[in-house]
């Protein structure tokens, strides 16, 4: 019933969605004569009014509330909402934080007598609120012109009262549930008559939000510019690729949509959170990681898929934004096809900053899944050099769904404190919907403590060991050996492979250009010590001690003489449709000569680690003089490799190297994702606020034939709601150029989005900044 209400409440007062037909239900406008007890229980449908008329004065007429001014913009403002559409509509919503207080005017059919008739305010949380769980307050109007209650609880102060209305202000808790709250008026006119007893019940729903601007809410942050950052940008860049040529992609937060909010409280009702519980960070954080993703078929907003086959949903690429998305996912209350990790960032931080919890996207590129919680990456090769995929150790006999590395994986971080935890592991916390693997029987993570992370501090909740291993694995390859006890030989690790860089916006403005990126940071530090430092080797050994499985993958490989030294050429920027080599040095630092084997592969990769096809594979064999360097290349032609790729269009290349006469094996890789154009998003004219303005969105096809199932997809806030347009074929090296006009609704600085797919070439992207100014 709570559910369905909220649902209903979006359809009534968005004047857009009635327009466009999304929603058929109607609006039950029945009068409710319920008793008071039966506020405490459901949203009732009487609608009361929010702007106040002066009615004739009946003298004789008991004292009754006929109506509630919620002074909607004002407070609004007074609480850093005023960005929020909702507050904007006809049927406007108030928007407020927790921890501050609100203005409201209530009107009576005649002058109110505080000390004759008793008046009070109820606010009510969930289905079944109670003051006890605090869900419920009930407010004594006594006519005092102070707040005397702490912080902590609920008060309300006369402020005025002339005629028949009286202006309150009611301080709201700091700990109060995030959500949406209801409102009551009660009057007594005899004070203790309960036979004459008036409940106004009023229709209008409240949104409370955490308060990162209070210093009493645990959610707090100290410094302007990250609260408009983390809580107000609406706009951001997530960080896509393989490492080092990772970029950044634009994305639409959107938060403060009139869609999100109620699409953000549908999310916590399916997710089952107690409505006691929705006050407290740690808790409504952890449940949007278990309700953004579907995983346990519990009605999430998306589904993941990976398959690179999505004709019965959106290609993943097509996203612009997160306001799609939840539209699609209140329109429907279905779960939405499809997301990967970087929309379900995407979308977790249009949750967060909606709900007021300060988030960021995090990008963390040669990210590791370590599925048996060794703290290793565990590699296998058979003799050829090619690499088997999907093995793990299960006693002694390699088997099940193996570890992996994903060139990128995308998850959030929030901040918040943490009284659960000793002092000093407050502040940044990561949080990931796409859990790899199940926390406490669900597909959740997090919040994880920075602090704890890089402490290696693997016993402090939650999930801090699989994040560990996402930033800090040690990668170690394993060949096919018969002479061995479990059938494999030990080649080495690599201890600076995982969580190679990882990313995040910068403060500040939104930079347009893919290739140089100013506006990333480089948050590694955040979360681990100086790779290959001397207290970043003892954090992870220490940690790999608490755990049995980490024994094996840390002994000492067998020893070998180590007097030929390899090294692989790293591929970095390779336009797609150019050719592209792996080559292979070998140095003989010997007195002696060295008979070297080298194998050399090339395969498509997915971009969450697993193989795709083989492109090139190639072996020699070579004697090295003492002293002398050799190297051994594998050339890949465009014809070889286009048909191979996925969506991606990433690259894995391998080397496994073996020297006969000392037995010394070396293998590494390298990862590289081709090059697209980007899309060139130009503004044509001065952007004027109602005004028309026009756009242009071009990019050169870069392969030597035509693109087919063409769809461009725009999104801008205060531009353009997104939009899909279909795109005639583009033919083979020849521009695509697509003019589209848009009519500004909001002025100041802006991000027009674009992403282009067809069949042949897809996930290309762009932006670019525009400013709106007022037409006086």
């Amino acid at each position: 019933m709570f559910l369905d209400n909220v649902v209903n409440f979006v359809e009534r007062l968005s004047d857009r969605f009635r327009e466009e037909n999304i929603f058929n239900r109607q609006w039950d406008d029945r009068e409710d004569d319920a008793v008071e007890d039966e506020i405490e229980a459901s949203i009732t449908a009487g609608l009361a009014a929010s702007s106040l008329d002066n009615d004739v004065v009946d003298a004789s007429a008991p004292l009754k509330a006929v109506g509630v001014d919620f002074k909607v913009k004002f407070n609004a403002a007074n609480h850093h909402c005023e960005k929020f559409e909702l507050v904007h509509l006809k049927k406007s919503t108030p928007v407020i934080r927790r921890g501050g207080s609100f203005t409201i005017i209530v009107q009576f059919n005649k002058g109110a007598d505080l000390k004759k008739n008793q008046v009070k305010l109820y606010f009510s949380f969930g289905s079944n609120p109670s003051a006890h769980s605090g869900t419920m307050a009930i407010l004594l109007v006594t006519g005092k012109k102070m707040f005397d209650k702490s912080y902590e609880k609920w008060d309300v102060r006369v402020e005025n009262q002339e005629g028949t209305k009286i202006t309150l202000e009611v301080q709201v808790p700091v700990n109060a549930p995030v959500g949406v709250w209801r409102t009551a008026v009660e009057v007594t006119p005899n004070g203790d008559n309960t036979s004459s007893k008036n409940i106004l019940r009023l229709d209008t729903l409240t949104y409370i939000l955490f308060n990162p601007w209070n210093k009493h809410d645990d959610t707090y942050m100290s410094e302007e510019d990250y609260r408009q950052e983390y809580v107000l940008n609406d706009i951001g860049k997530i960080w896509v690729g393989s490492y080092p040529s990772g970029h950044g992609r634009s994305w639409v937060y959107g938060q403060f949509d009139d869609v999100v909010l109620p699409a953000c409280i549908l999310l916590l009702e399916r997710s089952g959170l107690r409505p006691e519980a929705r006050g407290d960070p740690i808790r409504v954080s952890r449940a949007i990681t278990r309700m953004v993703n579907s995983n346990d078929r519990d009605n999430g907003v998306l589904i993941g898929s990976w398959s690179g086959k999505y004709d019965d949903g959106t290609n993943p690429s097509e996203w612009t934004g997160s306001i799609s998305i939840m539209e699609e996912y209140i329109m429907t209350k279905k779960s939405v096809r499809y997301g990967q990790c970087w929309v379900f960032a995407g979308v977790v931080n249009t949750v967060c900053r909606a709900l007021g919890l300060p988030s960021r996207v995090v990008s963390n590129f040669n990210s590791a899944h370590d599925t048996n919680f060794s703290l290793t990456i565990d590699e296998y090769f058979d003799k050829k050099g090619e690499e088997i995929d999907g093995y793990r150790f299960t006693g002694n006999t390699p088997g099940g769904i193996g570890d992996s590395i994903w060139n990128f994986h995308v998850w959030n971080d929030v901040w918040m404190a943490r009284p659960d935890l000793p002092p000093g592991y407050g502040g940044w916390q990561a949080i990931d919907a796409t859990p790899q693997e199940q926390s406490d029987g669900i597909f959740q993570c997090g919040p994880a403590s920075h602090e704890a992370i890089r402490r290696g501090e693997t016993e402090y909740k939650y999930d801090v060991p699989f994040v560990l291993a996402e930033v800090n694995a040690d990668v170690v390859r394993w060949r096919e050996d018969e002479t061995e006890l479990d059938g494999f030989k030990i080649l080495g690790s690599n201890i600076r492979h995982v969580g190679k860089q990882i990313l995040t916006k910068k403060l500040g403005k939104h930079e347009e250009s893919r290739i140089h990126d100013t506006d990333k940071e480089d948050c590694t530090g955040d979360y681990k010590q100086p790779e290959g430092s001397q207290a970043e080797r003892m954090i992870l050994l220490a940690a790999a001690k608490r755990s049995r499985v980490s024994r094996r993958a840390f002994r000492i490989p067998s020893k070998a003489i180590d007097d030929v030294s390899f090294s692989i050429e790293d591929v970095e920027r390779v336009p797609i449709g150019d050719d592209f080599a792996i080559t292979v040095k070998a140095e003989n630092t010997s007195d002696q000569k060295r008979t070297v084997f080298i194998y050399l592969t090339a395969a498509s990769r997915y971009y969450i680690g697993t193989k795709a096809q083989l492109i090139a594979r190639a072996e020699g064999q070579f004697t090295l003089a003492p002293k002398e360097t050799k190297s051994l290349s594998l050339p890949v032609t465009a014809n070889q490799y286009y048909h191979k790729l996925v969506e991606y269009g990433m690259v894995k290349l391998v080397a496994l190297c073996n020297v006969k006469e000392t037995s010394y094996s070396w293998a590494d890789e390298d990862h590289f994702e081709f090059l697209k154009p980007r899309i060139k998003v130009e503004v044509l004219s001065k952007a004027v606020l109602k005004k028309p303005l026009r756009l242009r969105f071009s990019f050169t096809n870069p392969l030597n034939f035509s693109l087919t199932n063409c769809l461009l997809t725009v999104d801008g806030p205060g531009l353009v709601r997104p939009k899909k347009i279909p795109i005639d074929k583009v033919g083979a090296k020849a521009e695509m150029v697509k003019e589209v006009d848009v009519r500004p609704t909001k002025e100041g600085d802006t991000t027009m989005v674009a992403t282009f797919n067809s069949k042949e070439l897809v996930n290309l992207s762009g932006s670019s900044g525009v400013i709106t100014v007022s037409s006086s």
